[in-house]
């Protein structure tokens, strides 16, 4: 390019979170970076955003000046600004790097009280921020290359499933009418969704023209499935590693928790879309594919906050802790237990995702670690979990329900987790007993869950007629337990298409 290049960004170089009279401070560091690169000449200047624009124009060249008075972002406006000059002769390009760095970035309660936690970058290129800064800049290229590579892994597996497990683009089922939420014209189908659009209705599809004037704007893009579960799971991956940040371990002289080692991160996840719960195992374990897939370390780096608190007295129910915190960033937990109660729900989680990281990493030593707090919530799983009493599960927005097909699916598979993770430390008594009572629970769960009819599930046993999603059955298949017979699947495979709306499959209770 040619010609003068000028960025300019607002910036208050300080933040503050305000967690209480007696806070820990965090700050917030608005970094902007660039280098001369290619051009022929360069400047910078930081101040008063008029002036710095004033000048500018007039000039076109900074002053090399950087502003020392420190104020916030109403206050005679501050910004950062670079300028590359490239002459007609001298057409190039500039790098230029905006970030944010937070310290401290946790306040993290432990035997030694509240202790701030340092970002884990400190560990890796020292405390001083111009170092990171520096290296950032200059990573661009190796960043660059290791996205690209995750990238095109990525759709090579994908790509490599569907070659064996073609998937179908449309179903052969009779698609449902419009939901309820449109208005259908004349008996036919015209239509308008929820937020007012116009569209066309395509009865044999199932699918919907967004524009009815000339059926352009296909609601669902008419593009190969492989293609499309690869943008759902890339999608996925950044929302997962959006919402957690790396930290250096405290080093606490009272403790006898083997979950915080100095030579590993700790690993803090905040809700998001949702409210600032951090670390909330039913979260973390939708997550779990991703860091089967990517690197299984990162699931023992998040598991061990929680883990650090419920065996070190922080948490006194005899069930699996829900989240480390409401607030984040302040891992706070819940020394009352008074957390979200969804007992059922985050005990068969971590069993789980206990066997999950030793099938994925052979690490024994990991279980054997926790394994008395494993057979602690493997004693709740079995009283509690084959008819599980009025409770939340994971779709917490649907309000408690008692006798949850789908949660008491999960207590299930969870105790079959548990015999396997048994068997891992030596337990092999322990082992075959959990196998046995997950296949006991299994036959009796049969009878209370699925419908008269024989078609299918129902969301809750006492409701006839009633049916959701059971996609609790899905650690089944992915970690090869063997509890559940192939009829089931094929039972719910066949009900769901039949049931399906235009937007797929929504549950239905009916309360006698």
């Amino acid at each position: 390019m040619t010609g003068k290049t000028f960025l300019n960004g607002v910036t208050s170089r300080k933040r503050n979170f305000c967690l209480s009279s007696a806070s820990l401070k965090f700050d917030t560091i608005y970094s902007y970076s660039s280098s001369p690169g290619q051009s022929q000449t360069f400047g910078f200047q930081s101040g008063y955003s008029l002036n710095l624009r004033y000048d500018f124009v007039t000039n076109l060249q900074l002053s090399d000046i950087v502003d020392s008075e420190y104020r916030g972002a109403q206050n005679k406006e501050p910004v950062f600004a670079f300028e590359h000059y490239f002459s007609s002769s001298t057409s190039g390009s500039a790098l230029y790097t905006i970030g944010t760095v937070q310290q401290n970035v946790i306040r993290f309660l432990t035997s030694d009280g509240l202790v701030p936690l340092q970002p884990w970058w400190t560990e890796c290129y020292g405390p001083s921020l111009s170092n990171l800064i520096d290296f950032h800049y200059n990573d661009l290229a190796n960043s660059q290359a290791k996205g690209a590579s995750f990238e095109a892994q990525l759709k090579a597996d994908v790509h490599a499933y569907y070659l064996t497990t073609p998937g179908l683009l449309y179903s052969n089922s009779t698609p449902s009418p419009p939901p309820p939420y449109t208005n259908v014209s004349d008996g036919g189908y015209e239509a308008t969704d929820q937020f007012g659009q116009e569209y066309i209705f395509d009865s044999s599809n199932g699918y919907g023209f967004l524009n009815p004037k000339n059926f352009s704007g296909m609601s669902i893009p008419d593009v190969l499935e492989a293609e499309s579960y690869y943008a759902i799971v890339a999608l996925s991956a950044r929302q997962i590693m959006g919402a957690y940040v790396l930290t250096v371990p405290p080093n606490l002289r009272y403790s006898n928790s083997s979950s915080i080692t100095q030579s590993e991160p700790l690993m803090f996840q905040k809700e998001i879309s949702s409210n600032g719960n951090m670390n909330t195992v039913d979260v973390i374990f939708p997550a779990l594919p991703f860091y089967l897939y990517a690197n299984p370390d990162m699931l023992k780096f998040v598991l061990n906050p929680l883990f650090y608190h419920q065996e070190n007295g922080f948490y006194p129910n005899g069930y699996s802790m829900h989240d480390l915190g409401t607030h984040f960033p302040n891992a706070t937990g819940h020394v009352e237990g008074n957390d979200e109660y969804m007992p059922v729900e985050e005990s068969g989680n971590m069993l789980l995702m206990a066997y999950a990281y030793f099938k994925f990493t052979g690490d024994a030593s990991f279980l054997t670690q926790h394994y008395p707090k494993y057979r602690q919530w493997a004693t709740y799983v079995i009283e509690y979990s084959l008819v599980p009493e009025a409770q939340l599960s994971t779709d917490d927005f649907a309000g408690t329900l008692a006798n949850q097909t789908n949660l008491a699916i999960k207590g299930i598979v969870g105790l079959k987790a548990m015999s396997f993770v048994a068997e891992a430390v030596g337990d092999l008594r322990a082992a075959a007993n959990y196998s046995d009572i997950a296949s006991s629970y299994f036959a009796q769960w049969e009878q209370f869950a699925i419908d008269p009819s024989g078609t299918h599930t129902m969301l809750a046993y006492q409701s006839r007629g009633s049916f959701g999603l059971l996609y609790n059955t899905y650690p089944d298949k992915l970690l090869n337990l063997g509890i559940i017979p192939q009829s089931l699947y094929d039972m719910q495979s066949d009900w769901y298409p039949t049931i399906s709306q235009v937007f797929g499959v929504r549950s239905r209770i009916i309360f006698p």
